[in-house]
């Protein structure tokens, strides 16, 4: 005997259907199975049967019928069967003991954990199979001829819930499998029926993704947090989140897979390093840091919206416009656009070496890029042209495996970019919301304010003319003059020019690098990273309106073909305003003793040790001795061609040209 609820009620006898009876003998059977092998109150079965309302005097004694009715049905259709199911009188109420196996219902909850079972092993094929045979169980909503006169239990809604679990748990082996075309259909049929359950709104978002549908599957996002902010205040939570972020920036995590694998993570995977050096608009962590050793980006989350009051008579045109604004602007402080979708645009800033200063600085790029894109967007343009316009900025770490590098072209964790959005959400027109790291490193330099209110957030007011680290650019000012003075004339002869600057460890190569940077003013800024990989920008592009200044770290780091690299970028065969700024330790030349010989317009800055003068107030009258030559310092002469600068606290050899000997 066969007792099948998964579908209208129906009792099977060697596949051959039993009659039930009526309406009350039948309810008493479903309600009873819902709860099959536990005792079952009186009370709750005459509720079942009967509203509150309607329950008639004689209700008792129709359920006694019902029970009387159901044993001598069982007795019929016994035939010495060993599993013939009872229904006992109990103290409260009564019991249905009856084989499990007896019950779709138990049989369904029995493969259905099998199935998970072999999802979570990362067996998706088998788990697909498994599953598939559970929901093949089904033939229709449970007990779907009770609920079509009026009964609606408890019991049905759970098992309807569970049901909905498995599916969601088969789409998610035959995504794992790479069958995401074969379960598009039935996963936009589930989400249209149950549109609040979110695990199978990411799925078919990432069905629709991998079909080559993003519109489509950003549009369901789209869908369901409006739904949730309209019925229940709330936004999507994090997965979905996530999920949305990945597609607008093309996570790779996020791909088909090519073979049967665990099901989807979005996780970053790592990817072997390219051997040949390139350009890039901002540099990756250094090699080889220990397990788990976090790197930082910035990312900074522009949204410009332009409404129906705004005077645009093109939408899609002037989002273009504001695409190009955003973009120059970015890779003109070192950043990339890593992706952009319709009026939102993804932008990260990546610091260059492992110091403090260095990622402070990408954090001070993000925000400068803000400031200057609010500028453009928002004050640069006649009234009624401009778009609402909405910036959010936030620094956080990304963990590194040792040899693992950035990956292209997302070098960023999704919860940076969940943070990002939730400080998008928070600004008002013209505002540009950072976080609190990001308002940390960049403190000395820009000014914040805080607004209040119900949604309390450090706002960005402009950068600061005092810097908190004046000792430092003070120290280092004459190599700063020289600096910003070599860069005006390679705006002036447009002609590229090599600055190396040495010094042992520690000496102060990097802030130096650091603080010329942060100077750098109508000009493009871009780093080198000596160990790759990076895309190569056109530097042609770059420098066509513009100087190019382009700034290497550690370049004793670097192997043969990036110092080659760098000397071809110094013989261009067309004019070129480049300025190419390179730090590094004097081993460079103990490892290519003659780098950089034979090049026409190269300089030597050597740093020495910062040392302070005692203050000391003369007797009046009476002038304090100069000495001859401070400890730690050298001697300043003029600036003459084809001489030696010595600058009070490095040498500077402009060339016509001197001669790079370590």
């Amino acid at each position: 005997m066969q007792f099948l609820v998964l579908g209208p009620l129906k009792l099977m006898d060697d596949e051959k259907p039993i009659a039930l009876g009526g309406d009350r003998r039948r309810a008493t059977l479903g309600l009873l199975l819902l709860n099959a092998n536990r005792e079952v109150a009186t009370s709750k079965l005459l509720e079942g049967l009967w509203d509150t309302e309607e329950t008639p005097p004689t209700a008792r004694k129709i359920l006694q019928n019902a029970v009387r009715g159901l044993r001598v049905m069982f007795a019929e259709h016994a035939h010495g069967d060993t599993r013939a199911p009872a229904l006992l009188t109990c103290t409260h109420g009564y019991q249905l003991r009856v084989d499990p196996e007896q019950v779709d219902m138990y049989r369904f909850h029995r493969l259905a954990q099998a199935g998970r079972a072999e999802l979570a092993a990362g067996r998706p094929e088998i788990a697909a199979a498994t599953l598939r045979e559970v929901l093949a169980l089904w033939r229709g909503q449970a007990l779907a001829d009770l609920v079509e006169t009026g009964h609606s239990w408890a019991e049905l809604t759970a098992l309807q819930h569970a049901r909905l679990d498995v599916m969601e748990d088969y789409y998610e082996a035959e995504l794992a499998n790479g069958r995401h075309q074969a379960v598009l259909g039935e996963l936009e049929a589930m989400v249209e029926a149950e549109p609040l359950r979110e695990r199978a709104c990411h799925q078919l978002m990432l069905a629709m993704y991998r079909s080559g549908r993003q519109a489509d599957a950003l549009a369901v996002y789209r869908k369901a947090r409006l739904r949730l902010a309209e019925q229940f205040g709330l936004e999507p939570g994090r997965e979905l989140r996530l999920l949305q972020h990945s597609i607008l920036v093309h996570d790779p995590a996020i791909a088909a897979p090519t073979r049967p694998t665990p099901a989807v993570v979005l996780a970053r995977p790592a990817r072997a390093p390219r051997e040949q050096p390139f350009l890039r608009p901002d540099r990756s962590i250094p090699p080889q840091p220990a397990v788990g050793a976090p790197g930082t980006v910035s990312a900074v989350l522009i949204r410009a919206d332009f409404g129906a009051d705004t005077r645009v008579t093109d939408v899609g045109e002037a989002l273009e416009r504001t695409a190009t604004t955003v973009r120059e602007e970015v890779e003109r402080l070192g950043g990339v656009v890593a992706g952009s979708t319709g009026s939102v645009t993804l932008a990260l800033f990546r610091p260059a070496g492992r110091s403090a200063e260095i990622t402070d600085l990408a954090a001070e790029r993000a925000i400068r890029a803000a400031i200057a894109l609010r500028r453009r967007i928002c004050f640069d343009v006649p009234d009624g042209e401009r778009p609402a316009l909405r910036v959010a900025v936030s620094t956080g770490g990304i963990p590194i495996r040792p040899g693992e590098k950035y990956l292209e072209p997302l070098p960023v964790n999704g919860a940076l970019l969940v943070d990002c959005e939730s400080l998008l959400q928070v600004a008002e027109d013209t505002e540009i919301v950072a976080c609190e790291r990001t308002r940390r490193l960049t403190g000395s330099a820009i000014r914040y304010g805080r607004e209040g209110g119900l949604r309390p957030r450090w706002t960005v007011e402009g950068r600061c003319h005092d810097r908190s680290n004046k000792t430092e650019t003070f120290d280092r000012e004459p190599e700063l003059n020289v600096l910003s003075s070599l860069l005006e004339r390679v705006r002036r002869r447009a002609r590229p020019h090599l600055v190396l600057v040495l010094g042992t460890p520690g000496i102060g190569k990097t802030p130096l690098l650091a603080a010329f940077e942060r100077r750098v003013a109508n000009a493009a800024t871009v780093r080198l990273d000596p160990g790759g990989p990076a895309i190569t920008p056109n530097v042609a592009k770059l420098a066509e309106h513009r100087p190019l200044v382009l700034f290497v770290d550690d370049l004793h780091l670097a192997d043969n073909a990036v110092l080659e690299l760098v000397e071809d970028l110094l013989d261009l065969p067309e004019p070129m305003p480049l300025l190419v700024v390179a730090a590094a330790r004097p081993e460079l030349f103990r490892r290519r003793p003659g780098w950089g010989d034979g090049q026409r317009h190269a300089s030597r800055m050597t740093l020495e040790p910062l040392t302070s003068d005692p203050v000391v107030d003369a007797p009046e009258g009476r002038e304090l001795p100069r000495p001859r030559h401070a400890p730690g310092r050298t001697r300043t002469r003029p600036l003459v061609r084809g001489t030696r600068f010595a600058a009070r606290s490095g040498v500077l050899e402009p060339g016509c040209p001197p001669p790079l000997q370590g």
